[in-house]
């Protein structure tokens, strides 16, 4: 999966969640690692880190770089 600058991102598995941690993605880290930015409490409650793992993200909306 291709996970860019500035997509906005949750964790995977919680399509059916109606509160979930939304987050946008300030940078790559290493191999396979994301630097995020959590917009919303639900981070806390999950107990998330800066930095994510990309398999364990999905994208649900894509940044528009050119």
């Amino acid at each position: 999966m291709d996970i860019g600058t500035g997509d906005i991102v949750t964790l995977k598995g919680l399509a059916n969640q109606q509160e979930k941690p939304i987050g946008i993605v300030n940078k790559q880290v290493g191999f396979r690692m994301h630097e995020i930015f959590w917009l919303n409490d639900y981070a806390e409650r999950f107990a998330l880190l800066n930095h994510v793992k990309s398999h364990r993200l999905e994208v649900l909306s894509r940044a528009n770089q050119q």
